[in-house]
């Protein structure tokens, strides 16, 4: 396969996919409703998400390699300790931005004598780091396919 499918397949489909299928609302609902959507689904730390998915892809690939007989063995034995790693971190990350926005919005409800407990947001460090790990996970997962083929 070559690096442009690989890229389409492995990158732009799990990260880019969710956001362009949710851009479909704008015909019937409008732009802004479209943005908002938008927003919201990164904001809620999605992006966490896509990050676990592209490190066990790029996992399975390095445990692929290594089944074959590569020759980079200590290369992709540090791989895939660093994407389990980065798997992990995200994992917790996403785990405790959302205790925390759930817990918030607890306070919330309580301070404003509400019963229902309502969706807290993510914060601007949790939004600054799901992008940062998910373009961090993207860029290692196309070194490690770039340096295998």
């Amino acid at each position: 396969m070559n690096l442009f499918f690989w890229l389409l397949l492995n990158l732009t489909v799990p990260i880019a996919g969710p956001i362009l299928t949710l851009a479909l609302v704008a015909p019937a609902y409008g732009w802004r409703v479209a943005r908002a959507m938008i927003a919201a689904s990164v904001q809620d730390g999605q992006l966490f998400w896509c990050a676990i998915g592209v490190c066990a892809a790029a996992i399975y690939e390095a445990v692929t390699a290594l089944e074959q007989g590569s020759e980079a063995t200590s290369m992709l034995v540090l791989g895939i300790v660093v994407f389990c790693g980065l798997a992990f971190t995200c994992s917790i990350a996403v785990m405790v931005c959302l205790l925390n926005a759930r817990q918030d919005s607890f306070a919330t409800a309580i301070d404003a004598r509400q019963t229902e407990p309502m969706v807290g947001a993510i914060s601007r460090g949790a939004l600054r780091t799901s992008i940062f790990t998910i373009c961090l996970a993207a860029f290692r997962s196309t070194a490690l396919h770039i340096c295998l083929n």
